[in-house]
């Protein structure tokens, strides 16, 4: 393939085409024809209700922790107090984030 953009910008839709989950790693061309791969493959998504617009006493919800968009892991939350529900929510996802820290490196 001669190095055009034209050339370039076709071949990015083509290997690009079946890539249709939100924010998966995609090719993309730079300035000067540097090449990037880029995009995330792990999230986490969650909402959590306050008690007063609920049907409990209590802060609760869910977090979701997606691998290219496929739910891999579902924990519930409920907690007394918005400061009890941060600290658990932040203790729950560092403790993962450092499981995949250590098995990646």
């Amino acid at each position: 393939m001669e190095l055009t953009w034209e050339n370039a910008n076709r071949w990015q839709e083509i290997v690009n085409k079946d890539k249709e989950i939100h924010d998966e790693p995609k090719w993309s061309w730079d300035c000067n024809f540097k090449l990037d791969f880029d995009g995330s493959f792990l999230s986490i998504s969650s909402r959590f209700y306050p008690p007063i617009l609920h049907y409990g006493e209590k802060w609760d919800g869910t977090l979701h922790v997606y691998l290219l968009g496929e739910t891999i892991m579902e924990k519930k939350f409920e907690c007394d107090t918005l400061e009890e529900l941060q600290k658990e929510v932040e203790k729950f996802t560092n403790h993962y984030i450092g499981i995949v820290k250590a098995k990646l490196q």
